[in-house]
Order: structure tokens, then sequence, then C-alpha cells
């Protein structure tokens, strides 16, 4: 793929190549009315073919677990499935706008009898079966009140509609409602049933609601997860966090050292060399200490240049001054090679300050990369604010072949995004392009 073919709109998902799925938005009443509906009546078949694999699973399990090398396996297998249809759960909680995260399973670890009976100590795994055996009965009850009272309202709302239609036969075996209140005629028939359709159709909303929240209910107690482990998970994420950003920094650290004793440093020994050298001539030879002089002075403007870069290192003014979109421009215009620009943040909205250093730094960094390493001929970078996560994308027409792996140049820049919860992923086959995507969560102020 050329330069040209780039795309200029992000990745959807450089890992997974799709979009990542999204509660459904909490919309009018309507569309909670729908979106209940759907999920009472989807439920029942699912529950239904849920119970009917498990029970029949467990049964198998217990009736052959006299030969154990079969009845262990089957028992497995189960659980495993009980697993399958608790993340089709999860996903119908999802959609219906519900918060529920995925647990965190147990890994199987071992190979032989110990890898098989590690899902028998996952408690979420257990769970799962639970649940897939409890919701049925529950499900029965909910669809069969979101079908009576969806039948009642319509049914009834329209019943002066079609009414008339329906064959009465012998009056003796046919008797109506509004008869048996003593009431004759269609019209009392009709009137009697429009106001049942009313009171339905009245308590519908409350009806529904209420037996999808049941029922949702128990899928988030059940299949929510431990959440002792997910803070366990989120403290051990927290962890990897702080080592990335300790390292990071002590790898800046070191680069800004080895930065100032290779440049400035020298520099200024010179200097302090020739300064003292024409201090002696100035005396004897006062033409001979000026070329020692000017000498001097081309290293002091030098020294203070390679000071500036390397602050622009630390802390680059226009990044703080005037926002990410003008230091990328700055750092392009800076680059040996072509770079085109396309830095979009909504009006009035600013990053904060850790989410733009680390973009800066990701992309001063990779076009330093690109300038060195891919041998591009330009490249392009592409910065968005969008729900809350600030992208990079820095792509080239190179040969390709950069990794992100330990003892690689990028490497850094993931232990600089991991200090502010941000990712980075690289795309880049042998032959190019490159396409490097960083991401940072943030709310924009």
């Amino acid at each position: 793929m050329s330069f040209s073919a780039l795309p200029l709109d992000p990745p959807r998902d450089l890992q997974t190549g799709s979009e990542a799925v999204r509660p459904a938005e909490r919309g009018t009443w309507w569309n909670r009315l729908g979106q209940d509906t759907l999920y009472l009546l989807v439920g029942f078949p699912v529950a239904l073919a849920s119970f009917v694999v498990l029970v029949t699973g467990a049964a198998l399990s217990v009736g052959l677990l006299v030969t154990f090398f079969i009845g262990l396996p089957l028992a497995v297998v189960t659980l495993i499935v009980a697993g399958a249809f608790a993340t089709v759960e999860r996903a119908r909680l999802r959609l219906r706008g519900d918060t529920v995260p995925t647990p965190i399973y147990r890994p199987i670890l071992g190979r032989g009898w110990r890898g098989l009976l590690a899902p028998f100590a996952d408690r979420q795994r257990w769970l799962d079966f639970a649940h897939g055996l409890v919701v049925f009965p529950v499900a029965v009850v909910t669809w069969s009140l979101a079908v009576i009272w969806w039948a009642g309202a319509l049914g009834g709302l329209t019943y002066p509609l079609w009414g008339w239609a329906i064959p009465r036969g012998d009056e003796e075996d046919n008797t109506t409602l509004a008869e048996l209140m003593g009431f004759d005629g269609f019209a009392a028939d009709a009137v009697l049933n429009f106001i049942i359709g009313v009171l339905f159709a009245v308590t519908l909303y409350a009806v529904i609601r209420g037996s999808a929240a049941v029922q949702a209910a128990l899928g988030r107690q059940l299949l929510a997860g431990n959440y002792t482990r997910a803070l366990q998970q989120r403290v051990a994420t927290l962890e990897e966090s702080r080592s990335a950003a300790v390292q990071a920094e002590a790898q800046t650290l070191r680069r800004l050292e080895r930065d100032l004793h290779d440049g400035p440093q020298q520099r200024l020994v010179r200097l302090t060399m020739d300064l003292s050298a024409a201090q002696r001539r100035l005396e004897t030879d006062p033409e001979a200490a000026k070329p020692l002089v000017t000498e001097a002075l081309l290293q002091t403007q030098e020294a203070l240049a390679e000071l500036r870069a390397l602050s622009r290192g630390i802390a680059p003014p226009i990044l703080v001054d005037r926002g990410l979109p003008a230091a990328v421009d700055a750092l392009a215009s800076r680059s040996m090679m072509p770079v085109s620009v396309d830095a979009e943040l909504p009006l009035g909205a600013r990053p904060p300050a850790a989410a733009e250093n680390a973009i800066y730094f990701v992309v001063a960094e990779a076009l330093t990369n690109v300038a060195k390493h891919s041998g591009a001929a330009r490249a392009h970078v592409w910065i968005r604010l969008t729900n809350g996560v600030l992208q990079a994308q820095v792509s080239d027409n190179g040969r390709g072949g950069a990794h992100p792996a330990k003892g690689h140049g990028l490497s850094g820049l993931i232990d600089r995004l991991s200090a502010v919860d941000g990712r980075l992923t690289v795309e880049s086959p042998a032959g190019g392009p490159t396409v490097l995507l960083a991401e940072v969560p943030c709310v924009s102020s």
C-alpha cells in the first residue's frame, strides 16, 4: 500500500480489526420499552437452550462419572459451555444498557489432570452454571408477563376494529365477558375490551421494565464476576503502570545525562579552555587572542542551541502555551523529512497535561525513528480526541519492520504510555507501510 492510500481516519482496532461493543445508550421511554421487550422475548429461548444443555451435560457427567475418563471431561465441557451462555447473557445485558464487567477466569495451568481439574476450582464458572439453570424459571415468568401484557394491550385497544369478525356460533356456548356482566350487544363488548386494553397499556411500561429489571438483576448478580478479583486486577495494573513510569523516567534521566555529557558539557569544557588561553594572550599578544574569543563565542552559541534542544525534550514551552496541535506542527517543521499533520481537537477542549506530554513524546520519538531507520520519503501524523480518548497515529511509507518488543526503540514508548494507562499498537509488515497508534484515556477539560 502506498503512502497516498494511508487512511486519514483512525483504524477501528489494530488488534482485532473491529470496533468494541459499547452498551446501548439510554434513550426515550419508548426505546427503553422496546429494548426491554426484546430482552425478555429473546431471553426465553436462550434460557431454554442453556437449561436443556446444562441439565443434560450435568446429568450425563454424573451418570458417567463412574467411568471417570468420560464423565470428568464431560463435566469440564459442561462448565465451559455454561461460560459461553454466560457470555451471551452479558452481551445481552450490555445491549440493554447495563454495565456488566467481564469476570476474570482462572487460567488453566499445567497439563494432564491438573489442567483438567482447574475449571472446577474457578468460582465464576460455577456461578455461570448456576445462572444457566436458575434463569430458566425466571425467564418463563418474565416472558409470559411480556406476552400477556402486550397481547392484552394491543388486543384490547384494537378489539373494536376486529371483534365483530369473530364467529359467534351457538350463543349458549359463547358467552362474552360483557354478557356475563349483564350487558348485551357488540358495542358493550367492544367498550369493555377497550377498557381492559387501556388498563394493560397503562401498566405495560411498569410490568415490562420491572420484569426486565428482575431478570437483569439476576444476571448482574451471578455474571458480573468477583469484585475482589477485579480489584486485584486493578491493583496489578496500577503496579505495572507505576513500574513502567519509573522505568521510563529512569531511561529519560539516563538519556538526558548522556546528552548533557556528550554535548553541552564538552562544549563548556572547551569554552573554558579557550577563554583561559585568550586571557593569557591578551597581555602579550591581543591579536592572537581574537580568534580564541571568536571560537569561544561560537562554542557558547552552539552550547545554547543544544541546551534549548534538550529543554524541548523535557518540557517544550510551545506544548504548555499553545497545546498539542501547535507542538506537533513544530515537530513536523523541524523534521528532516516531509511530515504532514492532521491534528484537530474539539473547540475549547484541552486534554490533561499528562496525556498531552505522553502523546507529544510518542510523536517526537516516532518521527525520529522514521527519519533514522524507516527509509521513508514522508510521514503523516493524525491526532484526535474522541470519546475521552486522545489518539495519535504516525504512519510512513518506509520499509517497515518496526517492532515494539523489548530491546527495540519503541519499547520505551510503551513504558511511557503505560504510565498514563495508555497503549501502543504497531503495524509494520516487511516492505511497509508502518502505522503506529498511541491511545491515552483522558477527560477533556
